[in-house]
């Protein structure tokens, strides 16, 4: 057995997994943790014969040891993440409150930690793994430390840089409109020319430069994590299409068709960080089985 790269916490395998209306995995327990993200979808989780409804933008945890199935009624995009945690970590975990689904504050994180082992399949890296680990445990003790042990959340996590200069809100809060300069200044009274040398001054860019960094990153993240098509997507940032793919040619050196494409290469694909781990504990969600 592989030393464990972290005393504390292990993350053994990530997946994004795509499930077709109707469709889900079976009665099934497994001798590890599985913390499952839901992004989008609806349907039933049942754990330990109790039964939650799928609600979208939350995470549900499937205890060691512990029956669990979930079924889905609508196409629905999750992130698994099945770990394992030594006896301190393990005491934590089990006093946990989440039945029913947590609200999701730290969804940024998790996606940047699916996208670390998706470059680790591509391109393996021995220091990757370890630092998976490191940000896995990181997130999912904020998760813990953000809930009183009634359940109730007491902090929300905002990990963007910047959040703190209004006029980042502000574009953020208006991707999908048509922003000039002059209705961004005569928005905060500023001239225009004034509010340039702000962010050049806090940003080291551009308001409209910045802003189609804004763009392209929420595109990104959509292209990789929904079902929208490339031109709805375009439309949600503020882009027509043509300009859309002009731009993520330009800055991310390939259309957005292909970069879906990449990203549709590792669903459900098994991104497993250690040799030994194995799913044969449990049915293989790869295959999504219909109930």
């Amino acid at each position: 057995m592989m030393k464990l790269r972290d005393s504390q916490l292990q993350v053994l395998w990530i997946a994004r997994v795509d499930y077709a209306p109707n469709s889900g995995v079976k009665h099934h327990k497994h001798e590890f943790y599985q913390l499952q993200l839901i992004i989008d979808g609806e349907g039933e989780i049942e754990i330990d014969g109790k039964f939650y409804p799928v609600l979208a933008n939350h995470c549900y945890l499937y205890k060691k040891g512990i029956v669990h199935r979930f079924h889905f009624i609508k196409e629905t995009i999750t992130l698994d993440f099945k770990f394992t945690v030594n006896e301190d970590l393990t005491s934590l975990i089990e006093k946990a409150h989440f039945t029913g689904g947590r609200p999701l504050h730290h969804l940024k994180s998790f996606k940047e930690l699916f996208q670390l082992s998706n470059k680790n399949v591509k391109d393996p890296n021995p220091l990757l793994p370890f630092q998976i680990d490191a940000g896995f445990k990181s997130t999912l003790l904020g998760i813990l430390q953000s809930q009183t042990y009634d359940g109730s959340q007491t902090t929300i996590d905002v990990s963007a840089s910047n959040e703190g200069f209004p006029m980042v809100q502000y574009l953020k809060s208006n991707l999908h409109e048509k922003i000039s300069l002059e209705d961004m200044a005569s928005y905060f009274g500023f001239h225009p020319h004034y509010l340039i040398e702000l962010f050049k001054k806090n940003l080291n860019t551009t308001p409209m430069q910045y802003l189609q960094s804004l763009r392209l990153e929420k595109a990104k993240d959509f292209l990789e994590f929904t079902s929208h098509s490339v031109a709805e997507i375009a439309e949600l940032v503020g882009l027509t299409p043509p300009y859309f793919s002009r731009l993520c040619c330009e800055r991310l050196g390939m259309p957005p068709s292909k970069i879906r494409e990449q990203m549709r290469t590792v669903v459900g694909k098994d991104m497993i960080l250690e040799q030994d781990f194995t799913l044969d504990s449990q049915p293989s969600i790869s295959k999504m089985e219909t109930l």
